[in-house]
């Protein structure tokens, strides 16, 4: 039978779990990265590494290129012959295996563009602009309430921020890689901006992209752009997914949901027990994630060689990593619940198209129901919660600067609400939540036109900056940096397991009642979100329980 510690029945059973726990202490050590700022393990060790099913299923997905590669070898030949790629339909390398057919023609449309921002790879920086969310400072609202004078016929400026229906992104939290930039293939210089977005909420629910300030200065050469300006507009809304794409990666994806999850599965491994209740639940959670983690991704690797994936961001090596630890110490674990979030944005239009904010509730709730179920299994009272010594550990690795230093993460426990509170968003954040920013990579940059990493040539200087069709395709990478974006994407393309699949035998008989449950209500929740796709004009199945996976295991 699952214990909690305090539940023991004779001192041997004490020891032998304080005694398990200090040998899983010496096995698991933090160590700090990313400017010394985020916890990882120190050394990872074997059991942590996946069995060969895992690579079974990785190389399964791998073979779905085959009938692609003689097409890639003539793209390859064309490049070592120093031949550049001449289209952005060039850019489709595996053509039996397209990441999203439509893109190729679709990509600089404004409602592309605005579909992303609620259904892409990083649909957590929309913010709706009201008094309490107001326009970045560096962005003239005299501005913006001219063009959308010009823009907008249907509602005056005024009503329409009552409303909710203008809404804003802001990448100034890029401002280190801008002013530190990388380069590549040989020198090649990378570009990326700090841009400010506004867009306006149509009648049809959908995002109308209005207005585009690449920097967060005022100067001369940084006016703001609309669709009026013609490729100038095209570019502006290309350094916009520029900027997206360094954010979703550096910021929403590798740090607050790969990294939060490492210290938490490094308290997880040191501080509960095997048999302790929470352990078994999160377990099968935890899985592959230290593994996908160690990889030679980021970090220089022992010969001072930075990975190879990281080079492709718009920063220089030290500006990236600094840009992470950055993305961590601004992160607040409690306040990027999802009802926190979606509250704080004020993307709470029911109005605004967003199957992510939609269909992530119908899971948040689900998720959060079932935690708290399992807990009232174990935990009686709060006081049980208290006197649990190990999740009181645990909650204290997770969250202390010399251990796991996720802020905003609860440095203890007082109540079975708080608890259950906590555990629901772990594991919504390494289930649901990491589905939509991971699996949509290939579907979106796997397409490198629509979101490269970096531009390849400079920004626009000003709205008298001359830029033809020829001039918007130089800001694309060449062969090499674009081929590993896209092969990177399609490699993680991958699932080996689902969400709600537990290993009934380690559980108690009330345990698997409320897990076999929670496995109904993610039934019911397949329906709902398979109805609901039948009436979208575009179809969202990532936070479809068919298609989440378990944890961060890719």
């Amino acid at each position: 039978m699952n214990k909690l510690p305090q539940h023991e029945e004779n001192s041997h059973a004490v020891e032998n779990r304080k005694s398990y726990l200090l040998h899983r202490q010496t096995q698991y050590q933090y160590a700090y990265e990313y400017a010394h700022t985020i916890a990882v393990v120190r050394k990872l060790p074997c059991r942590e590494i996946p069995g060969i099913g895992y690579w079974l299923r990785g190389g399964i997905n791998l073979l779905q290129l085959i009938p692609s590669l003689p097409n890639l070898l003539v793209t390859f030949s064309r490049y070592l012959l120093g031949k550049p790629l001449e289209n952005y339909q060039d850019y489709v390398f595996y053509p039996f295996s397209p990441p999203n057919p439509r893109l190729v023609d679709t990509f600089q449309q404004d409602l592309t563009f605005g579909l992303q921002r609620v259904i892409g790879v990083n649909p957590v920086v929309l913010r709706a602009f009201t008094r309490q969310n107001p326009l970045p400072v560096a962005l003239p609202e005299s501005e913006i309430r001219r063009i959308f004078a010009e823009q907008i016929t249907e509602v005056d400026y005024a009503a329409a921020l009552e409303q909710k229906r203008v809404y804003v992104l802001d990448y100034a939290s890029l401002e280190i890689l801008q002013q530190n930039p990388g380069s590549i293939d040989g020198g090649r210089k990378q570009y990326v901006t700090t841009p400010i977005v506004v867009l306006f909420l149509q009648s049809d629910g959908l995002l109308q992209p209005l207005a585009i300030q690449l920097y967060q200065d005022a100067r001369p050469d940084n006016p703001v752009y609309t669709p009026k300006d013609g490729n100038l507009w095209l570019a502006a809304k290309m350094f916009a997914q520029i900027a997206d794409g360094n954010h979703h990666i550096l910021y929403t994806h590798a740090t607050r949901i790969h990294y939060v999850m490492e210290a938490i599965i490094m308290a997880s491994r040191r501080q509960l027990y095997k048999s302790h209740p929470l352990s078994v639940l999160l377990n099968p959670h935890l899985q592959h994630t230290l593994n996908v983690n160690h990889q030679h991704t980021f970090l220089r690797n022992q010969k001072g060689q930075p990975g190879r994936y990281g080079e492709l961001f718009a920063g220089d090596y030290d500006a990236t990593t600094q840009c992470m630890a950055n993305a961590m110490t601004s992160f607040n674990f409690r306040a990027s619940a999802f009802p926190n979030d979606i509250a704080k944005r004020e993307v709470d239009n029911p109005a605004l198209f967003y199957p992510f904010r939609d269909d992530g509730m119908l899971l948040w709730n689900a998720i959060q129901s079932f935690v708290k179920e399992y807990i009232d299994v174990y935990y009686r009272s709060d006081a049980d919660v208290i006197e649990d010594y190990e999740i009181q550990a645990w909650a204290n690795d997770v969250s202390a600067q010399d251990r796991g230093r996720i802020p905003g993460f609860p440095a203890r426990f007082e109540s079975k609400q708080e608890l259950a509170e906590t555990f629901g968003h772990v594991i919504f954040l390494c289930t649901a939540f990491h589905s939509c920013i991971h699996f949509n990579q290939y579907k979106y940059p796997g397409f490198v036109p629509n979101m490269p990493h970096s531009a390849y040539a400079p920004p626009p200087m000003g709205k008298n900056t001359e830029i033809d069709a020829a001039g918007l395709f130089k800001l694309q990478p060449a062969f090499r940096a674009a081929n590993s974006q896209t092969w990177t994407y399609f490699q993680t393309n991958f699932t080996v397991n689902r969400i709600g699949q537990y290993p009934l035998r380690r559980f108690d008989p009330a345990a698997r009642d409320v897990i076999e449950r929670f496995r109904s209500q993610l039934k019911e929740i397949e329906g709902q979100i398979d109805q609901r796709n039948s009436n979208r004009s575009v179809t969202y199945d990532r936070m479809n329980p068919r298609l989440i996976p378990n944890g961060v295991t890719v």
